[in-house]
């Protein structure tokens, strides 16, 4: 009997391993949405957003550019729905699949953001905006950068905090200085994750369906013993 009510409660004390679902993080699908800023009520879980989308490609299954290292304040980001899951330790985890070879000191820059709000207005975040990108809705979550010298995969640890928020909103860019007379620029980055490290909360249906399973097994428990002392 024991361990029938084990496998019940397994799933509840064992870790959840969760990442936040960032819409087309492997970029399979090559659409990138050409946006100065975002906001929840009207581009939630859309995927990659950019400002000047133009200046990228993504038809190889990567984020590509040319010419941005040096240009401030050219972001690409998205907004998603994370259901008040990812908090406490995790990281950022991406590959840099293309480095050019006249580019100096690069860094892959990133920022994370969490609200509750819809409002188009308080949860608007910009893409062609260095400081202060975020709307008054937005609770900024973690900033930083990687060294990112060549292509590899990389990843940063984050501290989500002990907030949990129903949508989060991201942005990222290169950055860094070119040398040389050389025109190779180009940057590209695919693969891009935030993992939440055995800290995701499990969702309400999970929760029942476990629930549930146990409710099952101690039904079919009392069955069986009472067939048995029938006998």
């Amino acid at each position: 009997m024991k361990s029938r009510w084990l496998w019940c409660i397994l799933p509840l004390m064992c870790g959840f391993t969760g990442y936040s679902e960032i819409v087309n993080s492997s970029i399979d699908t090559a659409v990138l949405y050409d946006a100065g800023s975002m906001n929840v009520s009207s581009d939630l879980d859309q995927g990659w957003h950019a400002w000047t989308a133009s200046v990228y490609d993504l038809s190889e299954h990567d984020i590509w550019s040319t010419g941005l290292m040096s240009q401030s304040c050219y972001w690409f980001g998205q907004i998603f729905t994370d259901q008040h899951t990812t908090f406490g330790s995790g990281s950022i985890e991406f590959d840099v699949t293309y480095m050019g070879s006249n580019i100096k000191l690069p860094v892959f820059e990133y920022a994370v953001f969490g609200t509750d709000e819809t409002n188009a207005v308080t949860t608007a975040l910009s893409l062609n905006v260095c400081p202060d990108p975020a709307g008054p809705a937005w609770t900024l979550i973690s900033r930083g950068s990687v060294s990112v010298p060549t292509a590899g995969n990389y990843h940063a640890s984050i501290n989500f905090g002990d907030s949990t928020y129903n949508y989060l909103g991201v942005r990222f860019r290169f950055s860094g200085t070119t040398s040389g007379r050389g025109t190779d620029y180009a940057t590209a980055v695919d693969n891009i994750f935030l993992t939440a490290d055995d800290n995701v909360i499990p969702e309400p249906a999970a929760i029942s369906l476990v629930g549930l399973g146990c409710i099952v097994v101690f039904i079919s428990s009392r069955f069986v013993r009472q067939c048995r002392s029938a006998v």
